[in-house]
């Protein structure tokens, strides 16, 4: 018997850090996700065989002891002491674990992990729905993230995150006639989400005008009509997470003589870039392959 389940990759394009304090943020489910099939078996070896591919290529592999969960082998240490933290909640809390058979788990990713599309959060969801518990639950017993990502990958439109003790999701609309000249650019550093908001949480913390005026922005962006304020918005939003965190904006720092905008998204310092630019897309291609960049999506292509 097989069990398959899907979720999708996400990206936060407003809000990053400050939805921590419960600013709300706008994020989009992407076109790209992740596959996890869940197969049982008899078996020798009572032991949870594990296997992950990114764009149908072996990344990761390990073996867990299914009564212990202890590691029995992995070509990846650091993952495999995450996963059996999903695992050991996920055996606490279901019984899809239970039985006398060995399970063969394997994941199958649309995009590389290093993109920051969302591999854990919807590795994550996929895990809660095979075990059918809370996905948050699942979420926050390993991160201290605001949980957007969850909410981005059972959905199927773009929302409005914000959380109080509880998330608090809103569906919304986003599709501006202006969509067309908006790209998104990998710097080609992954950043470790989970130390960024450990590292900027006193900077943020308490900064109330700034929250609010976070969650304004976000709220005006989806309203707007063109271009002109879009940008605006997101040269605001820019400044007022460089002040707090009191790192330079990407913008002055790696592509100042760029011919449009540009804002960070997610942990500041690596990952995507959000850009605009209304002229030709051969421009855009150009400028950011001189600067040795060459992962670069169109929001079309990319944002479900």
């Amino acid at each position: 018997m097989s069990n398959e389940f899907y979720s999708r990759g996400k990206l936060l394009l407003t809000g990053e850090y400050f939805v921590m304090e419960g600013s709300q943020a706008l994020a989009v489910p992407l076109n790209v996700g992740q596959r996890l099939f869940v197969e049982k078996c008899y078996s020798t070896n009572l032991e949870i065989n594990w296997k992950s591919y990114a764009k149908n290529k072996l990344w990761f592999e390990a073996t867990f002891d299914l009564k212990s969960l202890n590691i029995v082998a992995t070509n990846d240490l650091h993952i495999a002491n995450y996963l059996q933290k999903l695992l050991s909640y996920v055996k606490n809390k279901s019984v899809v674990m239970e039985g006398n058979q060995a399970i063969q788990i394997k994941t199958y990713l649309d995009f590389l992990p290093e993109w920051g599309f969302g591999s854990s959060s919807s590795l994550i969801s996929n895990l809660a729905y095979w075990a059918n518990i809370s996905p948050y639950d699942l979420f926050f017993s390993v991160s201290e993230g605001s949980g957007y990502d969850i909410a981005c990958a059972r959905s199927d439109t773009p929302i409005l995150y914000q959380w109080k003790q509880e998330p608090i999701i809103h569906s919304v609309k986003f599709e501006p006639n202006f969509l067309d000249y908006i790209y998104f650019v990998y710097l080609g550093k992954k950043q470790d989400s989970l130390k960024s908001v450990q590292e900027n949480k006193a900077n943020i913390k308490g900064k109330k005008s700034e929250m609010n005026r976070i969650t304004e922005l976000t709220k005006s962006i989806t309203e707007i009509n063109t271009l002109d304020e879009f940008d605006e918005i997101i040269k605001e939003h820019e400044e007022i997470v460089s002040k707090s965190i009191k790192e330079e904006k990407v913008k002055s720092k790696y592509f100042s003589d760029f011919q449009g905008v540009i804002k960070s998204l997610g942990a500041w310092g690596g990952d995507f870039i959000l850009v605009t630019h209304k002229g030709d897309p051969d421009y855009i291609k150009n400028y950011f392959n001189k600067k040795g960049l060459d992962v670069i999506f169109p929001y079309k292509e990319l944002v479900l």
